[in-house]
């Protein structure tokens, strides 16, 4: 009974001896995040202020390619707000709960700002076939001005995220939504002068579809890419065949099985395997060289190594069925 307690106490402190080194290692914003957090600011009040601007156009001219940029602006102000949101959780340091921290919001929410983008797309389209037969009359100068305001809006928007948006998948999917409104500005202001200058109102529900299959293109990446890292898919950039002939080549491992590696976050990559040894090598220095190893070569900064011996599967050496007959036992009473 003392010795469970000893060992209780032993676990426990080293927990709080992780949990403090968690701390240090993620209490303290990274650079590029207090960057891509005010970067994400700016960008989010500019689009937030023209949204209105636009939709008030957009109402008043009855355009399409107008309203349709209003709304993917609305989501752009949505998806931005949820960036800068993921952006400040993430940066809060783990829990007992939670112990890789909130790193995986931000995944969530590039997964919901291109489900977004899909659900906007698709409400484009329809009004689009609804609008291309029966095409209403449309003020072509003033949606013209207002288009032209907007693209310079969202270049403005990109302009500010363009530096990080391979530093992160949330301010990738927030950058792909500055993008894809900026294509309807550049659609909204073709269908402006089509209209000013030779009266083809059919020509705003066309550019209105175009965005909106543009949008479904650009965000496919983003979105498969995010239900992926959800699924815990091997990082697109790792040969797992290469990690494993890796390992098995270091002189003191002779076979390796249950090889995982998967993406927590943008960046932040995992490892976790079965390493058999043969037993003649110094095991905490054969796992501290095999973490280096694949730190180095593949990027894996958290690695889990279960080292196992020749007679790791062996029952005479290792009953468990006593030990579990025991634990059993331990539970009735």
């Amino acid at each position: 009974m003392k010795l469970q307690k000893i060992s209780h106490i032993i676990s426990f402190r080293n927990f709080g001896e992780t949990t403090r080194l968690n701390d240090h290692t993620h209490s303290h914003p990274h650079p590029h995040r207090l960057s891509s957090r005010r970067r994400l600011a700016v960008a989010f009040w500019t689009q937030a202020a023209f949204f209105v601007v636009e939709l008030v156009g957009g109402l008043l001219t009855n355009s399409l390619a107008l309203l349709a940029d209003a709304g993917h602006m609305l989501s752009d102000v949505g998806a931005l707000g949820l960036s800068l949101l993921a952006l400040h959780w993430a940066g809060k340091p783990p829990t007992l709960r939670k112990t890789y921290g909130y790193h995986r919001l931000e995944i969530l929410v590039a997964l919901v700002n291109g489900l977004i983008l899909w659900g906007m797309a698709a409400y484009i389209l329809y009004e689009a076939y609804l609008r291309f037969y029966q095409p209403p009359a449309i003020s072509g100068f003033p949606m013209l001005i207002i288009a032209s305001l907007g693209l310079l809006v969202n270049l403005l928007g990109m302009f500010v995220l363009f530096p990080h948006r391979e530093h992160s998948i949330n301010i990738r999917s927030a950058f792909l939504h500055l993008l894809a409104d900026s294509l309807g500005s550049v659609a909204a202001i073709a269908a402006g002068a089509a209209i000013l200058w030779q009266g083809w109102y059919w020509f705003d529900p066309l550019a209105g579809a175009v965005v909106g299959v543009m949008i479904i293109v650009g965000s496919w990446q983003l979105v498969w890419e995010a239900g992926d890292i959800l699924l815990e898919a091997t990082p697109k950039h790792i040969d797992l065949g290469q990690v494993q002939a890796a390992l098995e080549a270091h002189p003191g491992v002779s076979h390796v099985h249950d090889l995982h590696v998967w993406t927590i976050a943008s960046g932040i990559y995992a490892l976790s395997v079965h390493v058999g040894v043969d037993g003649r090598n110094d095991r905490d220095c054969l796992t501290r060289e095999l973490e280096e190893l694949v730190r180095q070569r593949f990027g894996l900064e958290h690695a889990t190594i279960q080292t196992e011996g020749p007679d790791y599967q062996n029952p005479r050496v290792c009953p468990l069925h006593p030990l579990a007959e025991a634990n059993s036992k331990h539970h009735h009473d």
